[in-house]
């Protein structure tokens, strides 16, 4: 589902007084991959967590309002957030392959909490297809534990992608993988975003991933817009300096 998504007057606190997030707009663009990169303490991850929804469970202060098509969400309403958290909105966490429990049915485990109709299994086995997955009778004899962890990955991240959300947030999804591992990783989500056609937020600091999968890249540094492009802003040197990641360069210039 291609759908728009805003942010408008964002800024979330912890515990000081200073927002560790302060974004009067942002505005991803439908249907693409928008990077979300930056260094460590940047606001990267509270970034996804404010689009996720789960800045209300997390003890944070924050306003602002995020816009899912015809939906306005203050970032301070738990109310507004049921319905919207796991279903119009999904979340891929760092290590996608531990969101499984071994002895459990991986199929089963996987359409979690989603509706069982036509549309949703239609969709289950274009996504199966794409990501190089057995398809739902073999899934639904199989446990976790009979997979490797690369295709435990697959399968979190078509789970991600189910039932038609419009934005679909990856935090750090390849932090602990190997360069070829994470390589794989990349090429499936962005094969799903693309079939899918679903808006995704892609965080990370690692700025040779971010050039392999962006569309679109947003660098934040402490906690506001820096500097916003298309991926070739990655290769900018004068991005990296101020803010403290000046080996960037070096590891851009290593092929993937």
């Amino acid at each position: 589902m291609t759908a728009g998504m805003k942010l408008t007057d964002v800024r979330v606190y912890y515990s000081s007084n200073e927002p560790v997030l302060d974004l009067p707009i942002l505005e991803p663009e439908p249907g693409k991959i928008t990077v979300i990169a930056g260094p460590t303490g940047s606001g990267k991850s509270t970034l996804g967590h404010a689009v996720a929804g789960l800045l209300p469970f997390m003890g944070a202060r924050a306003v602002g309002t995020i816009h899912l098509g015809e939906h306005a969400l203050p970032l301070d309403s738990v109310r507004k957030w049921r319905g919207i958290c796991g279903k119009l909105v999904r979340w891929i966490p760092q290590e996608p392959a531990r969101a499984f429990t071994a002895t459990r049915p991986l199929l089963g485990q996987m359409l979690e909490g989603i509706e069982d109709d036509l549309k949703i299994n239609e969709q289950l086995v274009t996504l199966l297809e794409v990501a190089g997955l057995p398809d739902p009778p073999e899934l639904s004899r199989s446990y976790p534990f009979e997979f490797s962890g690369g295709m435990l990955q697959r399968a979190a991240l078509v789970s991600a992608f189910l039932p038609d959300p419009m934005i679909v947030v990856a935090d750090e999804p390849t932090a602990h993988l190997d360069p070829p591992r994470s390589l794989d990783l990349a090429r499936t989500v962005t094969r799903l975003v693309r079939q899918a056609s679903v808006t995704l937020l892609w965080i990370t600091h690692d700025l040779r991933m971010a050039s392999a999968v962006a569309d679109h890249v947003v660098f934040l540094s402490e906690g506001r817009i820096e500097a916003e492009g298309e991926p070739g802003l990655l290769l900018d040197p004068s991005l990296y300096e101020p803010l403290s990641i000046v080996y960037a360069s070096a590891r851009l210039a290593q092929p993937l």
